[in-house]
């Protein structure tokens, strides 16, 4: 039951000038020795609700605690509680953190500010936006959730909550975490976010992918899509994202796994570490390290370092043919998107499988110091061998049904090619659009 008391001359203050006399006088209304400040109340009335005494401030209300400043257009103060509740253009101000709400509450012996509906904070540098927000003043910590959007240096990341560390400049963000980058047009989703925003660093754990959507002159979509266990982003002197464990990356012409990929977005490059492979269309590569170098976002090189090994089926009705080139280091050009030629240099060796009218006709296996193969629309079209030249051509007779016989050392034809899946296409598309 809600009750209405008439205060004496000195508890209730409906006149503004006499309100201004008193607080001239006192401006504490609190117990113990958490004290509240009241600075400013067009009005101030008392009341008993539900037994408790409470006392309403009405009008241009501004109150203090130490460091921190409340205002609002009305506060109903409990007074043995401390529990302040606040409604209309709700701002509370932390040294240069600005806390903005429709409606609020401010919980005296606690020191915490909570903020309702359309929530933001910023404190110069961060800005951001939830439905519900939670302020400690004393550990200069804040909690928000339900649609938290944050934008900091550049990067927009949206949650379903967040815990914001102030003397740290740190953010934890979890569930739903999407990470979104304009100047690189790069999309990083997961389940959890740490950011540190002087040290311009983010760590995503959780399943995290990342989207780089790329659209021609053309209106065509190609989009890189990158998953691994761990992904961490440095926006400093040098922008690049480090992919940690079970790497896969997928393009329209191109697939890769490894244990851990380093991508610049100035550069243009990917490096690929810990056992990487490489798919280009049909042709399959491996080696120590694999080094891959773009130009306007389209495949420019490839450089594999240590016992490289590129292998493509020879032709789709003879499945258990092979051609094959290894060595020490390859490098592989690209034309309009199309494998120019590849040169392997170091120990090199070759295994091309000879046709005559479409039917096989042998192989040439061939080594030396330095083997180039030139291709055309996909296919080798001539190969030359340069320094400690060997070459020997194996007759068809030896070759039907004896193909492994001719697999070079180290030959390994793996079917664990990374696709685009789940969604990918459609995700990039939706990505676009927003």
């Amino acid at each position: 039951m809600n009750r209405t008391r008439k205060l004496c001359p000195s508890e209730t203050f409906l006149l503004p000038a006499f309100l201004c006399c008193v607080l001239a006088q006192a401006s504490v209304f609190s117990q113990s020795s958490n004290v509240i400040n009241l600075e400013n109340a067009d009005s101030l009335l008392g009341k008993i609700i539900e037994g408790k005494e409470v006392r309403e401030l009405i009008g241009h209300v501004k109150f203090s605690q130490g460091d921190i400043s409340v205002s609002c257009d009305r506060a109903l103060q409990y007074i043995e509680t401390g529990r302040v509740i606040l409604t209309g253009n709700v701002v509370v101000q932390d040294d240069s953190v600005i806390i903005r709400a429709p409606r609020g509450m401010y919980h005296r012996d606690e020191r915490r500010v909570e903020a309702f509906d359309s929530v933001s904070l910023d404190d110069g540098k961060v800005r951001l936006t939830a439905r519900y927000g939670e302020y400690f003043v004393g550990p200069k910590r804040a909690f928000f959730h339900s649609h938290v959007v944050i934008d900091d240096a550049g990067s927009t990341v949206i949650a379903d909550s967040l815990v914001y560390f102030r003397t740290e400049k740190r953010s934890v963000a979890t569930s739903n975490v999407k990470v979104y980058n304009a100047a690189d047009n790069v999309t990083i989703m997961g389940n959890q976010l740490e950011h540190l925003s002087e040290a311009r660093f983010s760590r995503v754990t959780g399943g995290p992918v990342f989207f780089q959507v790329d659209t021609s002159a053309s209106g065509k979509m190609d989009t890189l899509v990158v998953r691994s266990r761990v992904m961490e982003s440095y926006r400093d002197s040098i922008r690049r994202l480090l992919a940690i464990d079970s790497v896969e990356i997928v393009r329209s012409d191109l697939a890769g796994l490894a244990g851990f990929a380093e991508f610049f977005t100035e550069g243009d490059s990917i490096l690929l570490r810990s056992s990487p492979v490489i798919w280009y269309e049909q042709t399959q590569v491996t080696g120590d390290s694999i080094n891959v170098y773009l130009k306007a976002r389209k495949l420019h090189h490839v450089d594999v370092m240590g016992e490289a090994f590129a292998l493509s089926q020879s032709d789709s009705n003879y499945p258990e043919r092979f051609d094959q080139i290894t060595g020490e280091f390859m490098r592989m050009h690209f034309l309009d998107r199309k494998l120019d030629r590849i040169d392997v240099e170091r120990r090199a060796i070759s295994v091309y499988h000879l046709y005559e009218d479409d039917e096989p006709n042998g192989l040439n296996r061939t080594s030396g110091d330095h083997i180039v193969l030139l291709f055309e629309k996909g296919k080798v079209q001539s190969i030359k061998i340069f320094g400690g030249v060997e070459g020997r051509y194996i007759p068809e007779n030896l070759v039907h049904d004896r193909e492994e016989e001719y697999r070079i050392a180290g030959f390994r034809w793996r079917d664990d090619r990374p696709q685009l899946l789940r969604g990918g296409v459609q995700i990039a598309r939706q990505l676009v659009s927003q």
